[in-house]
């Protein structure tokens, strides 16, 4: 049997405790749940931590089966992808969020006001947990105050595909990245379904496999998704896509004719388009 190490948590000697029996000469680890408590969190295929595969943004869930040297080796809980990241930016315990981030970015505020100083920000997708309100503003524990219009109940998912990935245009191409500085083409996707309450995979080919209902390019719509190989778009009409590319460094919205022209020629002709 062969598994995919970026979603199953199996190392040279370690591996999560639901592959026992499953495989041989492991040392099984039930392992603890932890939520990110940073920004965001770099996620590394390797403990040398220079290869960026993903980030886990603020309020979600990693399960550590391992620490070493600071570094911590497990598994998001939300897309299941596992790899290695910094136990500084980890609290050892289950915060439950009650909301989520809906616009590209909310400052965070030492005070209910927007006359000091931001302490940091937080970025769209990621998750919150709310104890009170002041002023138009929202407090989350230890670690400051945002405006709340810039924030949904976690429960919401009744938001239009087109509105919220309009919000990421121009916004810079990172490989492996999710957070509002920077992402990927399959991060930008991945954050935009898992807003509307569909939890995709982190990859362009996980994603593909994710969908069973597949539609032809005359009859594409707003949210349909566009696959060639290493690469993903997301319709907004029936002409006209929005994607993350390192084309042209940014997240932009292009006619798909013009981008088959192109991508065509370095990623081969468009692999499938689906549809949720």
């Amino acid at each position: 049997m062969k598994f995919d190490k970026r979603i199953n948590p199996i190392r040279k000697g370690l591996a999560s405790s639901d592959y026992h029996g499953l495989i041989k000469n492991c040392k099984f680890v039930k392992g603890s749940i932890y939520t990110v408590h940073a920004t965001y969190s770099p996620l590394y295929s390797e403990k040398k931590q220079k290869n960026l595969t993903s980030q886990l943004l603020f309020g979600e869930y990693f399960k550590v089966f391992d620490i070493d040297d600071g570094v911590a080796w497990g598994q998001s809980v939300r897309d299941n992808y596992v790899g290695y990241t910094s136990i500084q930016n980890l609290k050892r315990r289950k915060i439950i969020s009650n909301h989520k981030v809906k616009s590209l970015r909310t400052f965070i505020y030492g005070s209910p006001s927007i006359k000091v100083d931001p302490l940091n920000y937080l970025s769209f997708n990621s998750l919150v947990n709310v104890t009170k309100k002041k002023n138009n503003f929202s407090f989350i524990p230890s670690v400051g105050w945002c405006v709340s219009k810039d924030l949904s109940q976690i429960k919401n998912t009744n938001f239009s595909l087109y509105d919220i990935s309009l919000q990421y245009l121009q916004t810079p191409y990172l490989w492996g990245g999710r957070d509002s500085m920077g992402l990927d083409c399959s991060g930008l996707i991945q954050n935009l379904y898992q807003m509307i309450g569909i939890n995709l995979p982190r990859d362009t080919d996980l994603q593909a496999e994710y969908f069973s209902k597949y539609v032809d390019e005359s009859k594409l719509k707003l949210g349909d998704l566009i696959f060639w190989r290493g690469h993903v778009a997301m319709a907004i009409n029936n002409k006209d896509i929005i994607h993350a590319n390192a084309y042209h460094m940014k997240t932009q919205i292009e006619p798909l004719k013009l981008a088959k022209r192109r991508i065509n020629k370095e990623y081969g002709k468009i692999i499938k388009i689906c549809r949720v």
